[in-house]
């Protein structure tokens, strides 16, 4: 039987290494918890050490392995550590994100254009160029992409965060046509609002909360239940799973409802 007509056997979940970037907080950190309750080893990468080390230290209070690198998506220290991993790495989970300030398009600096996209999509599709061979090679891999329901509504004064957002669609479409006979799944969890530390810092009170308002079950989500997302998506489970964009909204942007409820 030829490996396209069936579903290649994963490895054992004790031996199973899941990178993390942008692992240092918030939906990261969710996420790298989520799965080292799997088994296996959760890479955790970031810009900050600090916060990479409290994400460690949560890890392996919970029975986990972590290991922790710091890099930014932006440059390319990345990598090194990385291509030290990536004969162990069979999970890719792309979260790091960056918010440029506040503002109309016409205000926000070419800079921090440029870095919102470098972060969300540029270094994240060179990660997955840099780590395919290897996943191809062991024909068994799992890469999934957070982005936003920004990506597909917009986002008044954050054009640059949204375009990034949405920019993913096409990525994860493309790299899903691309591997599905290679035993690799791609996909993508689009969550609604989440009071991570960063949102609370980038989106004004008034803007969480008309989100709040135009959210049918009328409250932001928790990290842990987009990690929850993840995990499954980066399961066994999810082996006929591909190039599929998973709301995580509460219902938000399905369309017009009644303020209040009868």
């Amino acid at each position: 039987m030829s490996r396209s007509s069936e579903s290649p056997a994963a490895p054992d979940p004790a031996r199973r290494h899941a990178l993390v970037t942008g692992a240092g907080g918030g939906i990261g950190r969710a996420i790298a918890l989520e799965l080292a309750r799997a088994g296996g080893v959760v890479v955790a990468l970031g810009r900050q050490a600090e916060k990479l080390a409290e994400t460690r230290r949560l890890v392996l209070e919970a029975g986990g392995r972590c290991e922790v690198v710091v890099a930014d998506l932006r440059g390319d220290d990345w990598r090194a550590p990385v291509a030290r991993l990536a004969p162990e790495l069979d999970t890719l989970v792309h979260n790091a994100t960056s918010f440029p300030a506040y503002g109309n398009l016409e205000d926000v600096p070419r800079e921090q254009f440029d870095e919102v996209h470098a972060t969300v999509v540029g270094g994240p599709a060179r990660m997955c160029a840099h780590c395919l061979p290897a996943l191809r090679a062991r024909s068994f891999g799992r890469i999934v992409f957070v982005g936003s329901i920004a990506g597909t509504n917009g986002a008044r004064r954050q054009a640059a965060y949204a375009s990034a957002k949405a920019s993913l669609h096409g990525l994860v479409r493309s790299l899903a046509l691309e591997t599905a006979r290679d035993g690799i799944t791609v996909n993508l969890v689009e969550p609604g609002l989440v009071l991570t530390e960063r949102v609370l810092e980038a989106i004004p009170e008034s803007t969480r909360a008309a989100l709040v308002a135009s959210t049918p079950m009328g409250r932001p989500a928790r990290a842990e239940e987009v990690a929850a997302a993840v995990g499954f998506l980066a399961s066994e489970r999810a082996s006929y799973v591909t190039g599929a964009t998973l709301p995580i909204t509460g219902g938000l942007g399905l369309g017009l409802f009644p303020a209040q409820g009868p």
